[in-house]
């Protein structure tokens, strides 16, 4: 396994725990402070991902691009991709960073359902 693939288990299994752990400790909020957590943590595998991808490809990063994939990364990945694999590849890699995002959302919810389910009720 490579390390992006590493990574993206990583995510996964970020999204769930944190998932679990917000419905755990936070059952009624909207938002806690897991949350912060995980955005740190998140952060740093995009980060981690981006740096594995782009030096794999030969891709210089500039400072700049380096920090909004950190702050921006749902604006700044996809400038990414579009300028280092064209409009057709750059197209598809950001179909799939949407439904990457899409899949640690639902997983972040199957977690909440797990403790809820099995553990609350």
């Amino acid at each position: 396994m490579d390390r992006k693939s590493i990574v993206l288990v990583a995510g996964a299994v970020l999204a769930l725990v944190a998932g679990m752990a917000a419905q755990y400790f936070y059952p009624t909020a909207e938002s806690s402070p897991v949350d912060v957590v995980v955005t740190l943590l998140g952060a740093l595998l995009v980060f981690s991902w981006y740096h594995f991808d782009s030096t794999r490809a030969g891709y210089r990063r500039s400072k700049g691009l380096n920090i909004a994939v950190i702050l921006i990364a749902i604006i700044a990945l996809p400038y990414y991709f579009f300028r280092s694999r064209g409009a057709k590849r750059g197209l598809v890699a950001t179909g799939l960073f949407l439904v990457t995002l899409l899949a640690f959302g639902l997983l972040s919810f199957v977690g909440q359902l797990i403790v809820h389910f099995g553990f609350q009720r």
